[in-house]
Protein backbone atom coordinates (compact mmCIF):
# COMPACT_ATOMS: atom_id res chain seq x y z
CA UNK A 1 0.00 0.00 0.00
CA UNK A 2 1.06 3.53 -0.73
CA UNK A 3 2.24 6.04 1.98
CA UNK A 4 -0.49 6.69 4.30
CA UNK A 5 -2.45 4.53 4.06
CA UNK A 6 -3.91 1.45 5.83
CA UNK A 7 -5.98 -1.57 5.57
CA UNK A 8 -8.68 -2.54 7.90
CA UNK A 9 -9.83 -6.35 8.20
CA UNK A 10 -13.02 -6.01 10.42
CA UNK A 11 -14.08 -10.18 11.66
CA UNK A 12 -16.56 -11.38 14.05
CA UNK A 13 -16.63 -14.74 14.74
CA UNK A 14 -19.77 -16.05 16.58
CA UNK A 15 -19.52 -19.37 18.60
CA UNK A 16 -22.86 -21.09 18.38
CA UNK A 17 -21.94 -24.53 18.25
CA UNK A 18 -18.51 -26.09 18.71
CA UNK A 19 -18.40 -28.34 15.36
CA UNK A 20 -15.48 -26.23 14.34
CA UNK A 21 -13.06 -27.72 11.14
CA UNK A 22 -9.54 -26.93 10.81
CA UNK A 23 -8.05 -26.76 6.94
CA UNK A 24 -5.38 -28.95 8.11
CA UNK A 25 -8.11 -31.91 8.54
CA UNK A 26 -7.38 -33.35 5.16
CA UNK A 27 -8.80 -36.53 6.04
CA UNK A 28 -12.92 -35.42 5.13
CA UNK A 29 -13.33 -33.06 2.30
CA UNK A 30 -15.27 -30.28 3.57
CA UNK A 31 -18.43 -28.85 1.42
CA UNK A 32 -18.83 -25.31 1.01
CA UNK A 33 -21.15 -23.41 -0.68
CA UNK A 34 -19.94 -19.87 -1.95
CA UNK A 35 -23.38 -17.83 -3.37
CA UNK A 36 -22.26 -14.01 -4.36
CA UNK A 37 -23.47 -11.86 -7.55
CA UNK A 38 -20.06 -10.85 -7.90
CA UNK A 39 -18.56 -13.74 -9.86
CA UNK A 40 -15.05 -12.45 -9.57
CA UNK A 41 -15.29 -13.29 -5.82
CA UNK A 42 -16.94 -16.70 -6.08
CA UNK A 43 -14.17 -17.69 -8.50
CA UNK A 44 -11.24 -16.20 -6.58
CA UNK A 45 -13.05 -18.42 -3.08
CA UNK A 46 -13.50 -21.49 -5.10
CA UNK A 47 -10.10 -21.60 -6.46
CA UNK A 48 -8.66 -20.84 -2.95
CA UNK A 49 -10.69 -23.52 -1.41
CA UNK A 50 -10.41 -26.16 -3.48
CA UNK A 51 -6.24 -25.68 -3.03
CA UNK A 52 -7.34 -26.72 0.39
CA UNK A 53 -9.00 -29.61 -0.35
CA UNK A 54 -12.69 -28.37 0.08
CA UNK A 55 -15.51 -29.44 -2.53
CA UNK A 56 -16.60 -26.06 -3.31
CA UNK A 57 -20.46 -25.21 -4.93
CA UNK A 58 -21.00 -22.06 -6.26
CA UNK A 59 -23.84 -19.47 -7.74
CA UNK A 60 -24.90 -16.62 -8.14
CA UNK A 61 -28.08 -15.47 -6.77
CA UNK A 62 -30.03 -16.31 -4.10
CA UNK A 63 -32.56 -18.41 -5.60
CA UNK A 64 -29.29 -20.62 -7.07
CA UNK A 65 -27.86 -20.40 -3.37
CA UNK A 66 -31.54 -21.39 -2.01
CA UNK A 67 -32.35 -24.23 -3.95
CA UNK A 68 -28.95 -26.10 -3.23
CA UNK A 69 -29.09 -25.04 0.12
CA UNK A 70 -32.47 -27.60 -0.21
CA UNK A 71 -30.96 -29.99 -1.90
CA UNK A 72 -27.74 -30.64 -0.32
CA UNK A 73 -25.67 -30.38 3.01
CA UNK A 74 -22.65 -28.19 3.35
CA UNK A 75 -20.42 -27.90 6.47
CA UNK A 76 -20.37 -24.11 5.74
CA UNK A 77 -22.32 -21.74 3.51
CA UNK A 78 -20.87 -18.31 2.87
CA UNK A 79 -23.53 -15.86 1.50
CA UNK A 80 -23.19 -12.62 0.21
CA UNK A 81 -25.79 -9.71 1.81
CA UNK A 82 -27.27 -8.19 -1.25
CA UNK A 83 -27.57 -10.72 -4.13
CA UNK A 84 -30.17 -10.57 -6.26
CA UNK A 85 -33.89 -12.14 -6.32
CA UNK A 86 -33.37 -13.34 -2.63
CA UNK A 87 -30.74 -12.05 -0.02
CA UNK A 88 -28.02 -13.79 1.99
CA UNK A 89 -29.91 -12.01 5.31
CA UNK A 90 -32.93 -14.30 3.91
CA UNK A 91 -31.57 -17.19 3.40
CA UNK A 92 -30.02 -17.85 6.70
CA UNK A 93 -32.59 -19.13 8.24
CA UNK A 94 -33.18 -21.97 4.97
CA UNK A 95 -29.28 -22.15 5.71
CA UNK A 96 -29.82 -23.13 9.37
CA UNK A 97 -32.68 -25.33 9.07
CA UNK A 98 -31.48 -27.25 6.49
CA UNK A 99 -27.39 -27.68 7.24
CA UNK A 100 -28.01 -26.96 11.41
CA UNK A 101 -24.36 -28.05 12.10
CA UNK A 102 -23.03 -25.35 9.33
CA UNK A 103 -20.80 -22.06 10.04
CA UNK A 104 -22.72 -19.62 8.02
CA UNK A 105 -20.80 -16.79 6.83
CA UNK A 106 -22.49 -13.86 5.61
CA UNK A 107 -20.31 -11.13 3.42
CA UNK A 108 -21.12 -7.58 2.61
CA UNK A 109 -19.37 -4.68 1.05
CA UNK A 110 -22.06 -2.02 2.02
CA UNK A 111 -20.97 -0.26 6.03
CA UNK A 112 -25.00 -0.78 6.98
CA UNK A 113 -24.42 -4.03 8.01
CA UNK A 114 -22.68 -5.50 10.41
CA UNK A 115 -21.54 -8.24 12.73
CA UNK A 116 -24.97 -7.52 15.63
CA UNK A 117 -27.00 -8.04 12.17
CA UNK A 118 -25.53 -10.89 11.38
CA UNK A 119 -25.53 -12.42 14.73
CA UNK A 120 -29.06 -11.75 15.63
CA UNK A 121 -30.59 -13.25 12.47
CA UNK A 122 -28.56 -16.75 13.35
CA UNK A 123 -25.15 -16.35 11.07
CA UNK A 124 -22.00 -17.50 12.73
CA UNK A 125 -19.19 -14.88 11.19
CA UNK A 126 -19.55 -11.74 8.90
CA UNK A 127 -16.72 -10.39 6.32
CA UNK A 128 -15.79 -7.19 4.92
CA UNK A 129 -15.46 -7.38 1.59
CA UNK A 130 -13.03 -6.81 -0.10
CA UNK A 131 -12.67 -10.53 1.04
CA UNK A 132 -8.62 -10.89 2.62
CA UNK A 133 -7.60 -14.59 2.31
CA UNK A 134 -6.93 -14.52 6.24
CA UNK A 135 -10.31 -13.79 7.07
CA UNK A 136 -10.81 -17.21 4.62
CA UNK A 137 -8.31 -18.91 6.81
CA UNK A 138 -10.33 -17.79 10.07
CA UNK A 139 -13.89 -19.22 9.00
CA UNK A 140 -11.80 -22.64 9.09
CA UNK A 141 -9.63 -22.34 12.04
CA UNK A 142 -10.94 -19.31 14.02
CA UNK A 143 -8.30 -20.33 16.90
CA UNK A 144 -5.64 -18.72 14.35
CA UNK A 145 -7.07 -15.46 14.57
Amino acid sequence: MGSGRTAEISLAIFQRHSRIFSMNDMSVSRKVLVADDEKDTCLYLKRYLERKKMKVAVVFDGQEAKKLIEEDNFDYVLLDCSMPNITGLELVEKARQRNPGARIVLISGFPAVDSRIVQKIGGDLFIHKPIQLEEIDAIFNPSAV
